[in-house]
């Protein structure tokens, strides 16, 4: 049991009890029973939807003056919070009756009204919560929108141009898997942790997009921005240095990262002291691979987000403003706050690079070689093999909590029993998370554990900034702005974040492309040279990489021909979910779960909106190396593309798809990292170490009652030492006990079930891809 936890609430029962101080949560909205269909509003969308002209600027305004006209060769000067007006025809009728969107440069024009709630903590649950208050607003930029006139302010966080105006037509909705005949609707996500009785939610549908996106021509434009290289610090400091208040979240829950980096804790499985690098991807500071923020020592005043965790007693303030410190390791870091029981003092949490950061080396010029963490990629060797990792001295090392527990099971494995997470989460796929496999069942949170094996791959974030539908919600979710506003661990962090910090870390973010370059052309070099086409596309078998990359793949015809055969696949094979005007390479469609799938079961989230976003493509050569699709478990580009991936029967598709022997595929590129341990391939069979068992209250037994709970994990005649993950008995059975819904919903047989047309083409449009 959790014993720990038990008694520390024993402790400030006394406390809880006084007026003022009784934190307990109250319980979430249910988008089923608070959201309404809009009927108006659909009308209006489907309206809009009958007229689809290419909009067309003629003139631009700022500030009320015309600077600006079709044909002219004049280039504009803007600045963050002038008023710019676009006129002009086919502009559609905005932001929420189209899916329309405005960039400039990397710095996309907010649509919504954004709202930072004040947030609160069930000290015993540890489940924060949402008030209706708020603590900071992000007005949004849109000021007016008709068919012939946008107004708009330029964001704060604005650095270059061109003007780029995208409209796209919602031409239906997702109708929903657990009300048949009737239209998904989901609550803002905004305000989804709000709890009070008294606050009216905002809901929408899941709007079908047209494949279709039609822009302006692009207006070039000079930035005078001032503010931003203080912006820039800013959000760079937020990005390498601050923990995001999860240190101290981590050591409520008895998580001790100290030990942890200083190697003073045990590995579970090898019984030897664990090692960050080998066992969840943790990567040394090392001057010159990482900015000077993520080795200095960074104050903060006031911290980025404020902290729902009270302070010592419950009495003493939390504090907010404070130091943060370099662990040794690049995304961990130590922040002052004060203990609720233990008062004063620093902890280590982890921030974006721990997850966002890739450490590459490379030849960016012939002789001259580059080795850095890149900022947005995802760690491919990040894992959450640390929630296992401590001091006890039993077969069970963790001392976080709800790892060694007992708890209610599922509906489908009912009664209390005790269960140990240790082997799962130790097995989970590096390059991934799992939103709530570290919370106790029936805790009362968002995310408490529900028995539903649904790791989700980190994502790339380097070229975030188009993307209104964030994180696989709804639009109502507006784009990275939207993925601090209420935040919780463990989705990532504690509280929600001030506005001006957010806007800080958002014009970070619109500079993380600044790699893209080098990495398109150190990836496709590699590529090349990894499957013997080198010497036949460039002429030269023994170019050296810097020599390629400093020229570029442009430069050698027979790439750049290759590279055209492979956009032809691309415009007919994917080009209708994968191409938008933007460089974004996705147009942001939802699919819902019975038709786009999933090997491993879907996310929490995906649960809520009963589908999944049509992801965007960017370095790919990169991402592939923490495995494709929302849970990462194709291997590469080409076996994602490759028909016999699609097709039932196939040698392929039963590798993937069908329970076997393992057959230990090659990795999937030359940077493509093997597990520690090396027991799963991607491309493969998916398996747990099925440990053996002593009696009916060891850890081996806990363990595995723990795996047994999870309905898909099987056991298989040929192999006594593992549990299978068995994607065809999901497929056949998901839905009545994960959803409600009143029958299986009816997987696809494959995961992505859109490959391409043609085996022939695989190798140039995987290169093609390449270059996006």
């Amino acid at each position: 049991m959790n014993t720990k936890r038990t008694r520390k609430a024993l402790g400030l029962s006394a406390l809880l009890a006084l007026p003022g101080l009784g934190l307990a949560a109250p319980s979430f909205p249910e988008q089923e029973k608070v959201c309404n269909y809009d009927a108006t509003r659909e009308f209006k969308r489907a309206l809009s939807a009958t007229s689809f002209p290419t909009p067309v600027a003629s003139s631009m305004l700022v500030n009320g003056v015309q600077v600006w006209t079709a044909g002219s060769t004049a280039v504009p000067t803007i600045k963050p919070g002038d008023t710019i007006t676009l006129r002009g025809t086919g502009f559609g009728q905005g932001t929420d009756i189209d899916f329309s969107k405005i960039m400039i440069g990397n710095s996309r024009v907010l649509e919504t009204d954004l709202s930072m709630y004040k947030q609160s903590l069930d000290i015993i649950a540890q489940v924060n919560y949402e008030t209706s208050s708020t603590h900071s607003t992000w007005p949004k930029d849109i000021v007016s929108w008709t068919n012939t006139e946008v107004k708009f302010k330029v964001p704060v966080h604005v650095s270059a141009g061109p003007i780029q105006l995208q409209v796209q037509k919602r031409v239906g909705r997702l109708s929903s898997l657990t009300k048949p005949g009737q239209a998904h609707n989901v609550i803002d996500a905004q305000t989804k942790r709000i709890t009070s009785d008294f606050f009216t939610h905002k809901c929408d549908v899941v709007s079908e997009l047209g494949s279709e996106t039609k822009s302006i021509t692009p207006i070039k434009v000079a930035v005078s921005n001032t503010g931003l290289p203080g912006l820039l610090t800013q959000g760079r400091k937020i990005f390498w240095s601050y923990d995001f208040n999860i240190g101290l979240a981590h050591k409520m829950r008895e998580l001790d990262w100290a030990k942890i980096f200083s190697y003073k804790t045990t590995d579970p499985i090898t019984r030897q002291p664990a090692d960050p690098r080998k066992l969840f991807g943790a990567y040394k500071t090392v001057a010159g691979e990482v900015p000077a923020e993520a080795i200095n020592d960074v104050y903060f005043d006031p911290y980025p987000m404020p902290n729902p965790i009270p302070g010592l007693l419950l009495v003493t303030p939390q504090k907010t403003k404070g130091n943060t410190k370099n662990t040794g390791w690049v995304g961990y870091r130590t922040a002052e706050s004060s203990h609720p029981y233990n008062g004063n003092g620093a902890w280590a949490g982890f921030n974006c690079a721990s997850c966002h950061g890739y450490r590459i080396s490379y030849e960016k010029t012939p002789g001259q070689q580059v080795t850095k963490v890149v900022p947005g990629l995802p760690n491919p060797e990040w894992s959450m093999k640390w929630t296992v990792l401590g001091d006890k001295t039993g077969a069970t090392t963790a001392t976080f909590d709800s790892i060694d527990m007992s708890e209610e099971g599922p509906s489908w494995a009912p009664g209390k029993a005790d269960i140990d997470k240790t082997t799962l989460l130790y097995y989970m796929p590096a390059g991934a998370g799992e939103h709530n496999i570290v919370r106790g069942a029936g805790e009362g949170s968002e995310t408490d554990n529900d028995y539903q094996f649904s790791p989700i791959a980190i994502p790339n974030v380097t070229n975030y900034m188009a993307i209104r539908r964030s994180l696989s919600h709804t639009e109502s979710y507006v784009g990275f702005e939207g993925s601090y506003i209420h935040s919780e661990e463990p989705d990532g962090a504690m509280g929600s974040m001030r506005a001006e910090d957010l806007k800080a870390l958002t014009a970070y973010m619109t500079t993380l492309d600044g790699d893209d370059k080098d990495l398109r052309n150190v990836g496709i070099y590699r590529w090349l040279k990894a499957k013997g086409k080198l010497g036949a596309q460039t002429g030269n078998a023994a170019l050296t990489e810097g020599q390629f990359v400093q020229n570029g793949w442009q430069s050698y015809p027979g790439v750049a021909a290759t590279v055209n055969q492979g956009k032809t696949a691309y415009t007919r094979d994917c080009a209708s979910c994968h191409s938008d005007r933007l460089g974004a390479h996705t147009n942001e469609r939802m699919f819902r779960l019975d038709q786009v799938g999933r090997f491993f079961a879907p996310t929490i989230y995906q649960k809520d909106q009963q589908s999944i976003r049509a992801t965007f493509l960017r370095d790919m050569y990169w991402v592939q190396s923490r495995g494709l699709l929302s849970d990462g478990h194709v291997r590469n580009i080409e076996d994602l593309v490759n028909p016999d991936r699609c097709t039932e029967g196939t040698g392929l598709y039963n590798q993937y798809y069908t329970l076997h022997s393992a057959v230990r595929p090659e990795l999937g590129s030359p940077d493509q990292p093997a597990a520690w341990p090396d027991l799963n391939r991607k491309g493969d069979v998916f398996r747990v170490y099925k440990n053996v068992e002593y009696s009916t209250t060891d850890p081996s037994t806990k363990r595995n009652r723990f795996i047994e709970r999870h309905k898909y994990f099987v056991t298989v005649p040929w192999d006594n030492g593992h549990y299978y993950w068995d994607y065809q008995k999901m497929r056949r059975e998901y839905g009545p006990a994960e959803m409600g819904t009143a029958q299986p919903i009816g997987m696809p047989a494959a995961p992505h079930p859109w490959c391409a047309a043609n085996g022939g083409d695989v190798d140039d449009l995987t290169q093609y891809v390449l270059t996006l």
